[in-house]
């Protein structure tokens, strides 16, 4: 197809070149330079879903392109051009050019930009302190433009992964964020008035924000795309004309159906848009090409930053805490309080019986959000000696844990295991072989991986990261270091389905550079069986991938050096054993997208390496995620509009007995589609067959079981319905949710419930759509055991001490133990916490609401710079800041300077400092690194107790003396 799109292009000598399919959704892999996507709207009008912003970029920044550049190509459809737009003279009117030193007097909200507080996405901005981010669809990064009163005094533009700026302007251009520009919302009421009047209309309640479709509503002239361009200078191509007609009328049908309200179809009637006769007019060529070069299979990704994952921390109002003195209590927020040397803020805590503690900012670092089951939770009584004792209990059981595991983790330092040095280039020639652009986090992972395998250590390494991340490459790459070495390999994956895409996906480039792989599942006939198992048996076999099937005491490699798990949670406690044996001194890789909690613990603790990948594939959205009650309506909206952007819809029915009633109460619900069942107790031809026809477009809507949680990786299917939401656990829901949205066109996730639910389950089900955007699996495992408790972190046992003291302090407690027992290379995993007091600073240490007015920012950089443990990391925090927020004011770099003295002072030995008007006490460790020149130079006088490691000083200014003594 783009060898076809590109000769329609070159034979062209017109400035304009407009390419019109029956739909755009498949289109983004063939964008080049000078041609411009214009897509069709991807929600239903007057809906309560906003367009995707990547929508409205995409719109805009064509619109853009076309009044800037001297030639370009649109590919669009009958429907994209046929919709009112922004008229072209008003768009050149609020197109501004921006230097420094300008006056920035616009508010980016009047242009239909959306204010947030960090800038991820095209069209939205944000405002902190003198600092305006804003993504402006015609730049491919944020710019941030710092302010004095208006005036320009910086811009940048930045990184949306990291936030942080990465290079200098000296301009920029302002458009409008949408077509939809709220500057011009008079217009709006006085037409919606005037239709009132007409149509008798008077009560029907507007809400102007679901009518980003009908732009044509704000402006008194009706264009669209086609009056900003020149015809007597454009050729129009209508790709397969029959269809692309047939579409823009599927479309109309389905927009007007949607619509329930006769007034609101009299609205979009009059000013959606003009009637396809107005285009089809126009002089054009008609092209066919056949609608399987439209089928995608492969979208590129792009080298992206990875993105910081480990979020849980953020604090809310009423969130339990754990205070590492006073035990579990509540959190109540920031308080602000005047002191004689200024305003302090304060965290506030609630514990038993009304008690308040009040934190101050600068030892956050001595609380943690509880993560535990809630449930059994009891708010800790200050004065109390329960929090001790149960933390002692805590402490005496992981030290006994700990020897236990040493000997473990002794046994795999010490054991001899099988270097695989590879062929250099056996793996460059497979390198090539992968179709896209490895991420940062890719290279980091493939590097690590390879990395251990050269060791004579065995490997066990765990690679995190969602759905789609390229977790699976991975895999690969160290499956062709260990058969280039001489080695078998196998792959060991929960689902039949999912053995079949591995298999399907990988042969080809096996085969390439000459390695044997081969398959077992239940889809073979003994006798294939029986033939494969010697042949994996006698080595012929170089790959192996499989089910538990894998597990067969029969197989016997006859030299495995891999193998890698891919969802390790998914098998039994029975197979896991198996996998014990089988994996004894050989080098093992487990894939997860949602780590289970002993593999959790292992990875952070050090006892199994961790590579986490983050980074999302370039254009990746994260998926809508909606739980409804169970509706007709609902379902037949959702197909819909997947249909009508061309895409393929995933509707979950776990139950298979009932499956056909489903499959024709959907076929009544929206009999225009395409509707097949699929599940594991089909014939397997049948079943591979159907499976098959969806990945080919085929098939409109797969009904399945969850055979599809783990192994449909079709990126034409963006809708996900799933019946009977509730009784699945939140991970499955996860699982299944990444089935969807693995392209990057925006994907949709309904989860139906059909009865009044529980809180608790009704909590669970909501909670997933707060996981969302790269990452999140990670963040998954530990949300999940917030909810429904531990289970056996540890083993069973465990469960009551976690609860009892919350994740974080439980950690907190083995890091300590680590330290005490481990080898140098664990110990250097745990980084040393900066245990020192300094009582009595009068200096004012404050985040001033002013400069970041958002409490969870103001308390995630305070937790940043209280947990910060090296000098050097201070300064990039201050420039970090500055970065995001402006100038620092003195407050902040008052808490930056005394951070700076705790590290420095702790470091040469202080354990606990109090500060008084004319007098310092030093408590210290061991002994205290010192300069007596100095502390002669800087005090009246000054006693030293050596047997209570303790010195009192003397002096005018104990502030000050104190800072002459210690800070850099």
């Amino acid at each position: 197809m783009v060898q076809i799109i590109n000769e329609i292009i070159k034979k062209s000598k017109k400035k304009y070149k407009i390419l019109i399919f029956p739909e755009t959704w498949n289109l983004e892999n063939f964008l080049e330079e000078n041609i411009f996507l214009y897509p069709n709207y991807d929600i239903f009008p007057f809906e309560s879903i906003k367009i995707s912003k990547k929508i409205n970029a995409s719109r805009i920044n064509t619109l853009y392109n076309i009044l800037n550049q001297k030639e370009l190509t649109i590919f669009t459809t009958f429907h994209a051009l046929s919709r009112y737009t922004i008229p072209k003279n008003i768009f050149k009117e609020n197109i501004f050019n921006f230097s420094l030193n300008d006056d920035f007097g616009i508010n980016p909200f009047l242009y239909g930009y959306d204010k947030v507080w960090n800038v991820y996405e095209f069209g939205e901005y944000s405002h902190k302190g003198f600092v305006k981010d804003i993504f402006i669809p015609i730049y491919n990064n944020p710019i941030r433009i710092e302010l004095f009163d208006n005036e320009i005094t910086r811009i940048t533009q930045f990184d949306i992964n990291s936030q942080k700026s990465i290079n200098n302007l000296k301009n920029f251009i302002f458009i409008p964020g949408t077509e939809f520009i709220y500057k011009f919302e008079k217009n709006f009421y006085k037409n919606i008035e005037k239709l009132k009047e007409k149509y008798h209309h008077k009560d029907i309640p507007i809400e102007i924000e679901k009518f980003e479709t009908i732009p044509g509503l704000l402006y008194e002239e009706k264009n669209t795309v086609l009056d900003y361009i020149d015809l007597k200078k454009t050729d129009i191509f209508i790709i397969n004309e029959k269809e692309s007609i047939k579409s823009f009328y599927e479309r109309e049908r389905e927009n007007l159906e949607f619509i329930s309200s006769d007034f609101y179809k009299t609205i979009y009637k009059e000013y959606s848009g003009k009637n396809l006769e107005n285009i089809i007019n126009l002089k054009y060529k008609s092209i066919e090409i056949d609608k399987h070069n439209f089928i995608i299979k492969k979208i590129a990704h792009k080298k992206n930053e990875s993105l910081p994952i480990l979020d849980w921390e953020d604090l809310k109002i009423n969130d339990l805490i754990v205070h590492e003195n006073y035990g579990i209590g509540i959190y109540k927020g920031l308080e602000k309080v005047k002191t004689t040397s200024g305003e302090k803020e304060l965290i506030k805590l609630e514990y038993a019986n009304n008690a308040k503690v009040f934190l101050p900012v600068e030892r956050i670092d001595k609380i943690t959000k509880y993560i535990g089951d809630k449930d059994l939770v009891k708010i800790d009584k200050i004065g109390s000696s329960s929090w001790q004792k149960r933390k002692k209990k805590v402490e005496d059981n992981i030290r006994q844990k700990i020897k236990e595991l040493i000997k473990l983790y002794a046994l795999r330092e010490y054991t001899t295991g099988i270097s695989l040095k590879g062929d250099e280039d056996i793996e460059e020639q497979f390198k090539k072989t992968f179709e896209y652009i490895e991420t940062i986090d890719q290279e980091k992972a493939i590097e690590e991986t390879l990395a251990d395998l050269s060791s004579t250590k065995p490997m066990d390494r765990l690679i995190a990261g969602d759905a789609g991340f390229g977790k699976t490459e991975v895999a690969l790459r160290a499956v062709v270091r260990c058969v280039s070495s001489g080695y078998q390999a196998a792959i060991l994956v929960p689902t039949t389905i999912l053995a079949q895409q591995y298999y399907n996906n990988i042969k080809e480039r096996f085969e390439e550079i000459g390695i044997n792989i081969e398959i077992i599942d239940r889809f073979k006939t003994l006798k294939e069986k029986e033939k494969i198992i010697n042949n994996i048996n006698s080595g012929k076999i170089d790959v192996i991938i499989g089910t538990h099937a894998l597990l067969n005491k029969k197989i016997q490699f006859k030299k495995l050096g891999l193998l890698v798990i891919d969802e390790e949670q998914r098998f039994g406690v029975f197979q896991k054993e198996k996998l014990k044996e089988l994996s004894h001194g050989i080098n093992v890789l487990t894939m997860s997208a949602t780590p289970i909690p002993r593999t959790l613990y292992f990875s952070l603790t050090g006892l199994r390496d961790l590579s986490i990948i983050s980074t999302p594939p370039f254009g990746r959205i994260p998926v809508e995620t909606f739980v409804f009650k169970y509706s007709k309506k609902i379902i037949r909206t959702a197909i819909l509009r997947e249909k009508a952007r061309g895409g393929q819809v995933l509707y979950i029915h776990n139950r298979i007995n009932d499956i056909e009633n489903v499959e024709n109460s959907l076929r009544e619900i929206v009999p225009e589609a395409k509707i097949i069942a699929a599940h594991g107790r089909m014939p397997k031809r049948y079943l591979s067959k159907i499976i098959k026809m969806f990945y080919e477009g085929e098939i409109d809507v797969l009904i399945s079981t969850t055979i599809v949680e783990n192994g449909i990786d079709i990126p034409n299917a963006n809708t996900l319905i799933v019946d009977d939401a509730e009784k699945y656990g939140i991970s499955q829901l996860y699982q299944l949710r990444g089935r969807v949205g693995r392209s990057n066109k925006r994907a949709f996730a309904y989860f139906l419930y059909k009865n009044n639910l529980k809180t608790e389950t009704m909590k669970r089900l909501e909670s997933i759509k707060n996981i969302t955007g790269p990452g999140s699996g990670f963040k998954l495992a530990l949300h999940d055991l917030e909810i429904r408790g531990f289970g056996d972190l540890l083993g069973v046992e465990q469960k009551g001490h976690i609860n009892n003291i919350g994740l974080n302090m439980y950690k907190e407690i083995l890091n300590k133990t680590i330290t005490e027992y481990y080898s140098k290379d664990i110990k250097q995993q745990v980084s040393e916490k900066i245990d020192l007091e300094i009582k009595g600073i009068k200096m004012p240490i404050i985040i001033p609401e002013k400069y970041i007015s958002n409490p969870i920012e103001r308390m995630r950089i305070y937790r940043e710079i209280a947990n910060e443990n090296k000098i050097d990391n201070i300064e990039n925090i201050k420039k970090d800041i500055e970065d995001r927020f402006g100038k620092i004011p003195i407050e902040l770099e008052n808490l930056l300077k005394y951070t700076k003295l705790r590290i420095i002072a702790y470091q040469k030995g202080a354990k606990n400092i109090e500060i008084y008007d004319n007098t310092l006490i030093i408590e210290y460790k061991k002994s205290l690194d010192i300069d007596i020149k100095k502390l002669k130079k800087h005090s009246r006088k000054f006693n030293h107790f050596p047997e209570e490691k303790k010195i009192i000083i003397y002096t005018t200014n104990s502030e000050k003396t104190l800072f002459n003594l210690f800070y850099i």
